[in-house]
């Protein structure tokens, strides 16, 4: 089950070093659909970890996440829950526990304890995460904005509500193709994973700055509240530099 707190810590490393490898191929002999289910997974056990320090200060994450609880939050088919989470253990992001009744899921964290914040709260409701119900699972475009809303997570600063990244930052960090990236950004705005995007151009440089991108619910995860100055870049629908989808194609 879904702790629907503001938000829960990822991994920052493990993860970054991984979305590279998830492509809209085959892989491990399993269907592309495997690669967006394996993102989609790997959200929802986050969201569903027992958290816990030992006596060295290593930080332990540990799921149980059942195949009924994992498919109530993905919407994902016992298939596809199956394929998805050998695919993560592929890639050293989950290691399973216990038996096949009572199966658990450790998440890998790096012994630096380096995280990110993902937001929860702002994106679930009746125990789903009510954005991955709009996947059909068929198209490369789903897998890149799910890349690309982590990656945006991953890289926020602690201090502000916003993201910036150029485009090509992102195809180096993800392996997006540049050419489909407004796709993956009207995606995650479509569904409600992204609240806008604020493109910003400095007038005394005369160039273009990378946008800056709002998650959901991106207000709860600054460490202070913001000042008056601010204000304007807490609140993403006040800009008129705000894209929504249809500002995209």
């Amino acid at each position: 089950m879904i702790r629907k707190t503001k938000w829960h810590r990822l991994p920052t490393e493990l993860l970054l070093e991984a979305l590279p490898a998830l492509s809209w191929s085959k892989s491990e002999g399993q269907k592309p659909a495997a690669e967006t289910a394996a993102l989609m997974l790997y959200v929802a056990l986050n969201f569903m970890v027992t958290t816990s320090v030992d006596e060295s200060g290593q930080f332990h994450a540990v799921a149980d996440g059942t195949y009924v609880a994992l498919g109530e939050a993905t919407g994902l088919s016992r298939a596809l829950i199956a394929d998805g989470l050998q695919r993560l253990q592929g890639l050293g992001l989950i290691h399973p526990e216990g038996s096949n009744q009572k199966r658990r899921y450790r998440i890998a964290w790096p012994q630096e304890h380096r995280f990110f914040k993902l937001p929860c709260q702002a994106i679930v409701k009746d125990g789903s995460i009510t954005a991955f119900k709009a996947f059909n699972l068929r198209s490369k475009h789903e897998l890149h904005a799910l890349k690309l809303f982590i990656y945006l997570a991953a890289i926020r600063n602690n201090n502000l509500t916003y993201s910036m990244a150029s485009y090509e930052k992102i195809f180096e960090r993800t392996r997006i193709p540049e050419r489909d990236i407004r796709r993956a950004i009207g995606l995650l705005i479509g569904t409600g994973l992204l609240e806008g995007v604020d493109r910003e151009h400095s007038h005394t440089r005369n160039v273009n700055e990378p946008n800056k991108y709002y998650l959901k619910g991106c207000t709860a995860l600054v460490n202070t509240a913001p000042t008056s100055t601010s204000a304007a870049a807490s609140n993403p629908a006040a800009s008129r530099q705000v894209s929504t989808s249809a500002d995209l194609f």
